[in-house]
């Protein structure tokens, strides 16, 4: 198909807030990526038109995305007015008005919100994760082949979110504990999973069918990390620049593996990615036990692609300068509506 005039949408919703040692941080900022990713549409041709989402101005944004304008949107929508949950709503909105967008559809985006259904497939198509099971009771009993340490999680939130030191349980006590906070905090059950120690990589696919490619993978560097503290990417170690824990876990890409090792992350996220019915680009988050074995721990359909995240490192190491990296996500797309 061909593509002149390309839609961004973005949920604006203004900065997030997270607090480090009593002060409060504002952070993640969805304009500076749309600004990114329309500058380099830009570079490359293409005509843009910005369309925020708002909830006081949502009767506007169903207009304008069906006023024709545009060939293609570009979806940048990682939810809807302040709830994440609501990101594969968007993505069906536009299948329902049969517009041609990037990303991946509202089915995979649902489904892939729910770390238990998403393990399920993945364990229902050969694909090694790590055993868990879904509560929302604080008393729960262990169900056999489970056993300390166990992460916990809530079932239904991205970005990392409910992922904190204490997530990580050792005892029967942590883990009723911590299953009441995530009921609590979140709203949302529980998912407890066997804690992996081991290598943690992040592997960003792009692509349909036969031209599903995977890029260089990353590792987080724990070298620096408290010994005291589980191994885990916490949400303030994954956001929050200002924290310690941020500057103690840095990604390093390409990883530093054998061959050997490269071909199989590839291999396993891209089964992943299938599993799932991802479609143009999607990130695997997975790790490497002490006995080489490999799990995958979540499959995220709509990750960060802004300049300085993952993704985009990736891409940059595949050879791909930022424009091109965002100029391919278009091509892809628009080749799958062909």
């Amino acid at each position: 198909m061909s593509v002149e005039t390309i839609r961004i949408i973005f949920n604006d919703e203004g900065a997030d807030t997270y607090v480090v040692d009593d002060e409060e941080i504002e952070f993640g900022d969805i304009r500076e990526s749309v600004e990114e990713v329309a500058g380099s549409l830009e570079r490359l041709g293409y005509r843009t038109i910005l369309t925020p989402l708002t909830e006081e101005g949502f009767d506007e944004f169903l207009k304008e995305i069906n006023d024709g304008r545009a060939d293609l949107v570009f979806n940048l929508c990682e939810g809807a007015f302040l709830n994440s949950k609501f990101e594969m709503n968007i993505a069906a909105l536009l299948e329902l008005y049969d517009l041609k967008f990037t990303g991946n559809p509202s089915i995979t985006l649902g489904v892939a919100l729910n770390k238990g259904w998403t393990k399920d497939i993945l364990k229902g198509t050969g694909v090694d994760t790590p055993l868990h099971f879904v509560t929302d009771d604080p008393s729960v009993e262990l169900p056999e082949g489970l056993s300390f340490p166990l992460i916990v999680k809530p079932l239904t939130e991205d970005a990392s979110l409910g992922i904190e030191t204490d997530s990580v349980v050792h005892t029967m006590e942590e883990l009723s504990a911590r299953i009441e906070h995530i009921l609590e905090e979140y709203c949302s059950h529980a998912l407890v999973e066997r804690f992996i120690d081991g290598r943690e990589f992040n592997i960003s696919v792009m692509g349909n069918d036969d031209e599903t490619v995977a890029l260089p993978p990353s590792e987080i560097d724990f070298s620096e990390y408290p010994e005291e503290l589980p191994r885990i990417c916490s949400y303030e170690a994954k956001w929050i620049e200002v924290s310690p824990l941020y500057r103690k876990t840095p990604p390093v890409c390409p990883a530093p593996v054998s061959e050997e090792l490269k071909k199989r992350l590839e291999a396993t996220a891209i089964r992943a990615y299938r599993a799932l019915g991802c479609r143009d680009y999607a990130r695997v988050d997975m790790r490497l036990d002490k006995d080489g074995n490999l799990w995958v721990l979540e499959v995220n359909p709509n990750p960060d692609i802004s300049r300085d995240a993952g993704f985009a490192r990736a891409a940059r190491a595949a050879g791909m300068e930022y424009h091109q990296f965002i100029g391919e996500l278009v091509s892809i797309a628009a080749k799958r509506y062909e």
